[in-house]
């Protein structure tokens, strides 16, 4: 086996050196280490595939030191089977390193005396690697069909900053981790690279058992500690079942520092899926937006319907968390230097158009025309742009974009990279997806035409409107007329309300700008998707900022309890404006102006909903107004209520009909 290379630590020198002899006789590399940190130092940077530890690597007289069997428990090492080796056997000591745990291996998958000899230590070793390291060294891998995907490219793509000098070494460990997870099987083949981002691809992989047929995978790659919390999420958050929708997790592996995850997309041909974002290119606007339906309808529906719950957590409050440790703590004079030296480098690259001061960005048009929006700094700094809680939270996937979607000929979708997956506003999937096409989808998109984008999109007054994409390119009439589908979509899960949605787009366009790394040059087209990501934010704050500041000019019913803005048909309870559908605000303002007076069913229904009893038999008309008013009064309240759960606003009168409740308009039993 001239493959497998074993790290042997012990303190004994004359006993290292006698023992790794003898191993190297029978064919194995020998890795030696005296004591703990050189053994530490080799199986962070070796390719190690067993290791074999001296209990006491540092006092053989003191029986208290067991830092052999402290470095076999270390969680880092988990996936290296080690033996552990001493003069010293004890029953505690055997029962810590062989007992159980509850991920992993346990920390020795045996313990030897020294004295049994060099042929026990071979016997315990050729058991190990049959039952724990399990590396198929019989598999023949085909690093792509023209063999364009060897190891060390691999590695660059996953780990660029790899030091050359562990290339190789690199390179070896990432071929193992492929032979353990293709165990089972005598021959595996890499197809594609589907998908890629910071320690982590996704490629197709085509598998061949010894006999059978083919079976196919896509095969999430990666640093060790990505994959340990995507198989996590994976087993946590998933729905199990998803109809022909299933993307099934059929079996992992770990290394020392890679993690490999092979997926099966239920019956479907691997080799006819391509990203989101390839989709987009190939396909016109109408197969684009059949697709979005497709995703939010089909793919991930079962995910939406779990957990659901809302928060009493304003939605910017919970959106923090998406933008990072690092990007949440920097200082506001910092951020704004940040978003400062975006502007300088778009300038330095060619970008035209946009400057910014402390509290300003502008934006001047081709034609000379200036738009003046807001500096978003001290907004996300100071957390001035608000909404009322509730929030509508469930299981989201938490990172849609143009890679984590696959697509097949027919625009059925399945996702992957569940990485971020887990509970949290249910405007997040919608949010990104629309954050993904507008930033990084988008090709050949000056920054004037993504700002025209950004204009009609911010004119939409709720979620179920429509998109004004009349006279724009076709380029930016398609991303509109996706958008828009993917707002419709929203509309169905989160309701119409339009000001929690847009917060949403403004903590994802910040995490976007905010990866703009101050150190580095950029091309003229990257620079263009950070100005666009800046400039989107800074125009949403002044939509968002622009609500919350016409509070000042609005009655105090506005800011303290439910109050309608007839003329301009708007909605405001507790400070928040409130989108609504049309029937939405029809019915609302039917009740607004009986406030505190009961209102019949059967008026509701008349007067509301249109609905004409002189040709209707009673029991049908009776049916007909339960679900016209139960559906669209539940609607309401979600949308205008503070805890939907318990009204205070949209009483029911058991038996009777409804009531709205307002403390400041007197009742119909008032003089």
């Amino acid at each position: 086996m001239a493959e497998a290379t074993i790290l042997f630590a012990d303190n004994d020198h004359d006993f290292l050196n006698t023992r790794a002899e003898f191993l190297e006789q029978a064919g194995y590399r020998v890795l030696k280490a005296l004591n703990v940190q050189e053994a530490r130092r080799l199986l962070e940077e070796a390719r190690v595939h067993l290791a074999i530890l001296d209990i006491r690597m540092e006092n053989d007289d003191d029986e208290r030191d067991t830092s052999g069997l402290a470095l076999a428990k270390d969680l880092d090492y988990r996936c290296v089977p080690k033996i552990i080796l001493t003069g010293f056997p004890t029953y505690q000591a055997v029962r810590e390193a062989l007992g159980p745990v509850l991920d992993g291996l346990p920390p020795a998958v045996d313990f030897l005396d020294k004295r049994e000899g060099p042929e026990a230590l071979i016997q315990a070793m050729e058991r190990a690697f049959a039952q724990s390291v399990r590396i198929n060294w019989g598999l023949n891998v085909r690093w792509g069909h023209r063999e364009e995907l060897q190891p060390p490219h691999l590695v660059s793509l996953i780990s660029p900053d790899v030091p050359m000098e562990w290339l190789a070494d690199r390179a070896g460990e990432l071929e193992d981790l492929l032979r353990k997870l293709f165990y089972e099987y005598g021959q595996v083949t890499l197809g594609r690279i589907l998908a890629r981002r910071t320690g982590w691809i996704v490629l197709s992989a085509f598998a061949y058992p010894p006999q059978g047929p083919e079976e196919q995978f896509v095969v999430a790659c990666g640093h060790g500690i990505n994959l340990q919390t995507e198989e996590a999420c994976y087993r946590s958050f998933v729905p199990s079942k998803a109809g022909d929708r299933t993307v099934s997790l059929t079996k992992s592996a770990e290394t020392v520092h890679f993690g490999a995850i092979a997926y099966q997309l239920g019956r479907r041909v691997v080799e006819e899926v391509t990203p989101f974002a390839e989709f987009y290119h190939q396909h016109a606007a109408d197969a684009v937006a059949a697709v979005v339906d497709d995703l939010f309808q089909v793919a991930l529906h079962s995910w939406y319907e779990k957990e659901r719950e809302e928060r009493g957590q304003p939605v910017e409050a919970l959106c923090q968390d998406w933008l990072g440790p690092d990007e949440r703590e920097l200082p506001q004079a910092e951020l704004g230097e940040r978003i400062a030296g975006i502007c300088r480098a778009a300038l330095a690259a060619g970008v035209m158009g946009l400057s910014c001061s402390p509290h300003k960005l502008v934006f001047r048009t081709p034609d000379g025309t200036e738009h003046a929006y807001l500096n978003p700094a001290p907004y996300l700094h100071e957390e001035r742009v608000a909404t009322s809680p509730p929030t509508l939270c469930g299981i989201t996937h938490g990172r849609l974009d143009g890679e984590s979607v696959l697509v097949d000929g027919t625009g059925q979708t399945w996702v992957l990279d569940f990485g971020n997956s887990g509970p949290g506003p249910l405007l997040r999937d919608f949010a990104s997806l629309e954050t993904a096409v507008k930033f990084d989808v988008l090709q050949g998109v000056g920054l004037a035409e993504r700002h025209e984008l950004e204009r009609r999109l911010l004119d939409m007054q709720h979620l179920a409107g429509k998109v004004d994409a009349e006279g724009a390119s076709p380029e930016v009439e398609k991303g509109l007329r996706v958008v828009g589908q993917i707002r419709s979509q929203a509309a169905g899960v989160v309701g119409p309300e339009i000001e929690p949605y847009l917060v949403g787009l403004l903590f994802c366009a910040a995490k976007c700008f905010l990866c703009h790394r101050p150190e580095l040059r950029y091309t003229k087209g990257e620079m263009v998707v950070f100005t666009h990501a800046l400039l989107s934010a800074g125009m949403l704050c002044r939509r968002l900022v622009a609500w919350e500041d016409r509070l000042e000019d609005l009655p105090t019913q506005a800011a303290n309890s439910l109050w309608i803005d007839v003329d301009n048909q708007e909605v405001w309870v507790e400070g928040r404006r409130v989108t609504l559908t049309p029937q939405g605000f029809r019915l609302l303002k039917y009740l607004y102006d009986r406030a505190n007076q009961l209102c019949t069913r059967a008026a509701i229904a008349e007067h509301v909903f249109d609905l004409d009893s002189s040709d209707v038999h009673p029991t049908e008309l009776k049916l007909m107004e339960r679900d016209q008013i139960n559906t669209n009064l539940s609607r309401l309240r979600r949308a205008v209520e503070p805890n939907p759960g318990h009204p205070k606003y949209i009483l029911t009168v058991r038996g009777s009909g409804y009531k709205l409740v307002l403390s400041n308009v007197p009742s119909d039993g008032d003089n």
